[in-house]
């Protein structure tokens, strides 16, 4: 599930409709789709139990909480050294917010900052100038062009100082939060804030009361069979980790630190887990993947930078070990959709054994509005060829500077999502996908929607996984099960070809002509140098050596059937052109590479 912050919202009844046919196996997402699936997965785990507000039927109530009194907004709380930076922050993002009006709260928060004296310093060349002028005016046309100029120059020099106050104050209340606005507990008033919160909702739809002593983990998703997976961003090393299997035993936290961004019990939760002692300077091992409460590994996926606090945990940074003694320092992670935000690779596999969906979110296309039937603002594509085209980004190229700023935001995201972009449009990916499409004011940095457009989201939500169950469940040519949806559908030019039985074939037919290349260029190697490498002696090798006869063995059988096999194919495609599997094969034509792997290896 894609990240997006209050897009999220989108996802609860999605998956609740995907539920009523499908048992949850396996629940990935990234930033708030983390949201999503953690939620999914306590539901799988409380579906069997008899407690309010447990499974499925709790997390399809979820969006109608959040659409009162305000609910949304209020998990965003601030603590009191944020305050001024959050409240500037809903004024920039507030819908229908016009430039003047951001302007202005941009202006006021500047003026009224600790550092007032900044804006006052600005506009002190002007004052200065416009007293003189008016001391020795004389009235001549000159000195009236003269007292406008200094009039300006004040204005500027305010406008200036204004941001200069907000950038040196908001620079350094957010850096002391950890580089962002909302750490996730204790907020000003008391109130529960996003981790406090998330915390009793996992456990309520698992099944777990808040009498009991337990905290949803890892552990206990993966003894209900469910496995949960949610991408964070590691800014210190530059690189993705995939939760929880990649913190490996590799990290600490500050316990005093830790109390900011999850409630008590949690971090007593981990604290009663270290599967050791506290070094020297305090610092708490984490528990292993098992022990790790989901919540934590949530929290870590949603980061969005500057409204949420970056999570720091602590390593040794051991390419200094040669010239430093050993130090445990800060490394910073911030919100998985940084690296990846719609990881849809998640529990992928050659030849999938079940289905495994992806929730999209993306603007309106311009032959595609917005639509008061929300079955019309969900795509997904319903023939082979679907899904192939290009998703371009256009921006009015006015050579102003919204222009500019436009085209610098394009190279942003060209950055953090092209690895997805491709991805989406490969054979076998682009079939299972269901594409949600939302206006600048649903979703995003949007805290205070009001009711009803949250309500037709969420409705978007569910329509989106009515379409992926009925796909998926009923083979072409047969009516879809929705009757709303099917006469949509046969109003389409061209009959449904994805479901189930084509999605598996397709992925049958691009992985053999994958696997055939493959094999053709392995074998092509392995008559030749590679061959004499594995017929050498058993300590021969440079390095990695085989550890026992038996495995070399292994590898001896595996080269010489791999060779086997690329004849009886070279003899049967030397029949004729078109034998090789690669021709006619899905397109665009997948590539099989070694890639670096996400997981951290100790």
């Amino acid at each position: 599930m894609k990240g997006g912050i209050t897009s999220g919202v989108l996802y609860p009844l999605a998956v609740c409709e995907l539920a009523t046919r499908y048992r949850m196996r396996s629940v990935g997402g990234t930033s708030a789709g983390a949201i999503a699936a953690a939620a999914a997965a306590a539901a799988e785990v409380g579906r069997r139990s008899d407690r309010a507000g447990s499974g499925f039927d709790g997390l399809a109530r979820l969006p109608e909480w959040l659409g009162t009194d305000e609910h949304l907004l209020g998990l965003f709380r601030p603590p009191r050294a944020t305050r001024r930076e959050h409240a500037l922050l809903m004024q920039m993002v507030r819908p229908g917010a016009t430039v003047v009006g951001k302007i202005a709260a941009l202006l006021g928060s500047g003026l009224f900052s600790r550092r007032w004296w900044l804006p006052a310093l600005g506009a002190l060349p002007g004052l200065i100038l416009l007293v003189a002028l008016a001391v020795g005016a004389k009235g001549s046309p000159l000195t009236w062009v003269a007292l406008v100029v200094a009039v300006l120059l004040a204005v500027l020099g305010l406008a200036l100082g204004a941001l200069a106050a907000v950038l040196v104050s908001g620079g350094r209340a957010l850096t002391e939060n950890h580089y962002g606005i909302v750490a996730g507990s204790r907020s000003v008033d008391g109130e529960d804030s996003l981790s406090d919160w998330l915390a009793d909702r996992l456990d309520e739809l698992a099944g777990i009361g808040h009498t009991d002593a337990g905290l949803l983990t890892f552990g206990d998703l993966r003894g209900a069979g469910v496995n949960l997976e949610m991408m964070t961003t590691n800014v210190t090393e530059g690189r993705p980790y995939r939760l929880p299997g990649d913190l490996g035993g590799r990290f600490y936290f500050d316990e005093e630190q830790f109390r900011l961004f999850f409630p008590d019990r949690v971090v007593d939760h981990l604290i009663a887990h270290a599967p050791g002692e506290r070094t020297p300077t305090g610092l708490v091992p984490l528990p292993p993947a098992d022990l790790l409460p989901v919540v934590v590994a949530t929290r870590m996926s949603l980061s969005f930078p500057v409204l949420l606090s970056a999570v720091p945990l602590y390593t040794v940074d051991r390419s200094r070990l040669t010239c430093r003694p050993e130090t445990y320092e800060r490394s910073w992670f911030s919100d998985g959709g940084i690296a990846s935000n719609f990881p849809i690779s998640f529990f992928d596999s050659l030849l999938p054994s079940r289905p495994t969906f992806g929730i999209n979110l993306r603007p309106f296309h311009e032959c595609h509005p917005i639509s008061d039937d929300e079955r019309r603002n969900v795509w997904m594509p319903r023939t082979n060829g679907g899904g192939i085209l290009e998703w371009w980004a256009h921006w009015p190229e006015d050579k102003g500077l919204r222009s500019l700023g436009m085209f610098l935001w394009s190279i942003v995201r060209t950055m953090q999502n092209w690895v997805d972009n491709t991805q989406t449009r490969v054979p076998g990916y682009r079939d299972r996908i269901v594409h949600i499409s939302h206006t600048d004011a649903e979703g995003g940095m949007n805290l205070a929607m009001p009711p009803d457009v949250l309500d037709r989201l969420t409705e978007r939500g569910r329509c989106a996984g009515e379409r992926l169950w009925t796909y998926y469940t009923t083979p072409p040519g047969e009516p879809l099960p929705v009757e709303a949806l099917d006469a949509l559908d046969r109003a389409e030019a061209a009959p449904r070809a994805v479901s189930w039985e084509n999605h598996r074939w397709v992925r049958l037919r691009s992985s053999l002509a994958l696997v055939s290349d493959a094999v053709d260029s392995m074998s092509d190697a392995l008559q030749e140098r590679y061959a004499a490498d594995l017929d050498a002696e058993l300590g021969a090798a440079p390095g990695y050596r085989f550890t026992n006869l038996d495995q070399r063995e292994l590898a001896q059988s595996l080269a010489s059937g791999l060779r086997r096999l690329a004849d009886d194919c070279d003899a049967i495609e030397a029949r004729g052109p078109n034998v090789p599997l690669r021709v006619g094969a899905p397109s665009p034509a997948p590539s099989l590479r070694i890639a670096p792997g996400v997981r951290q290896q100790d």
